[in-house]
């Protein structure tokens, strides 16, 4: 069965704050003039001019839309325990900030832990209470870099890595990665999109030839028969991706500089999926947003585990051995964002398209 999901602290309620209510003369509380609007908690709103009355000489009220919020969940299928994973919900200046990290670690355990450990730390110290998107970038590459310095200098394990921060003030998802552990924007409907970039030589000319141009030498491994095998990788080392924290046996051709960009989130809201390859080499991104639309009326730690159970079952497809042992370390984090026009069109919990 899945491994215990911990669940993030806080959260927005949309059904706490007041609403606005229009009270006709018969109606009104006592002591209240017929033309005057109260909110539920006794308050009045702010003036109207002349030009906002109705044609019955009531005014009409302002909308209050629900606030925006962010459920979130994460769920996992560990095999060799190289998956690992940190989430933090915290609000600056009056702004409510989330931030999922996913570590995918390759030649052993030590580096993602040690980012699971750290870096989210590194990278809120590095923001300094700064929540536009320019400052979320530059602390995901101070802390990539930082994270890069300290596991080198420990082991010779590597982790992709991947951050995912929420702005739900300003509506923005402020991205950095390194290697092949994606996150994936999926809309109330329409195709998902990218919000990463791939890092792994076998797919990213790019990268091929930034190390091409170092002198880094690229070749697939063997098999026992002396054949080329599996994907191409770099050597000395043999790692897959170009981009990664720690690796210190490849030396300098490996980048710890992580891909960042800031993409707002969609007015109709949306679902971010932040994953390992345990999901992305099993099931095509397409496969995951039906699997979240299908969910869309589940708790987000349902959808989650969800996707988690789908890519395990692809993974044993044409091979019923060991059906429910995954073939990888399978992490998938999930942000469900949604708020405003979104929430106030469901009508008592109807759902969006898609």
């Amino acid at each position: 069965p899945p491994s215990p999901i911990k669940p993030l602290k806080g959260g927005l309620k949309g059904d706490n704050l007041p609403h606005c209510q229009s009270l006709k003369g018969e109606d009104r509380g006592p002591g209240r003039p017929p033309d005057k609007q109260v909110l539920r908690d006794g308050t009045d709103p702010l003036p109207l001019s002349s030009s906002d009355t109705c044609s019955e000489g009531v005014s009409p009220l302002p909308l209050l839309l629900p606030p925006w919020t962010c459920e979130c969940a994460e769920a996992q299928r560990d095999l060799k325990g190289e998956d690992c994973f940190d989430s933090r919900r915290l609000v600056w200046g009056g702004e409510e900030v989330v931030v999922m990290l996913v570590a995918d670690g390759h030649g052993g355990g030590e580096a993602s832990r040690h980012c699971r450990d750290h870096l989210l730390d590194c990278y809120l110290a590095s923001a300094a209470g700064d929540p536009s998107a320019p400052s979320l970038l530059r602390a995901g590459v101070a802390a990539c870099e930082r994270m890069h310095e300290e596991v080198v200098g420990m082991t010779t394990a590597g982790s992709t890595i991947t951050i995912v921060a929420l702005n739900l003030a300003r509506l923005e998802l402020s991205v950095c990665n390194l290697g092949d552990s994606e996150a994936w924007l999926v809309p109330r409907s329409g195709s998902p999109s990218r919000l990463t970039e791939d890092h792994r030589l076998d797919s990213s000319e790019p990268e091929r030839q930034r190390v091409r141009g170092m002198g880094g030498h690229l070749a697939h491994a063997k098999n026992r028969a002396g054949d080329p095998a599996g994907p191409l990788r770099l050597w000395p080392g043999g790692v897959a991706q170009a981009r990664s924290v720690g690796d210190a046996d490849v030396g300098r051709f490996i980048l710890p500089t992580p891909y960042v960009r800031t993409v707002p989130v969609p007015a109709a809201g949306c679902e971010v999926v932040v994953a390992s390859d345990g999901i992305w080499d099993a099931i095509y991104p397409s496969m995951v947003a039906a699997t979240l639309r299908g969910m869309r009326h589940q708790p987000a730690l349902l959808a989650a585990s969800a996707v988690v159970d789908r890519a395990v079952s692809q993974r044993h497809a044409y091979d019923c051995d060991g059906y429910l042992k995954p073939r990888d370390d399978t992490t998938c984090l999930l942000m469900r964002i949604s708020g405003g026009a979104t929430k106030a069109g469901r009508g008592g919990g109807g759902g969006g398209g898609g």
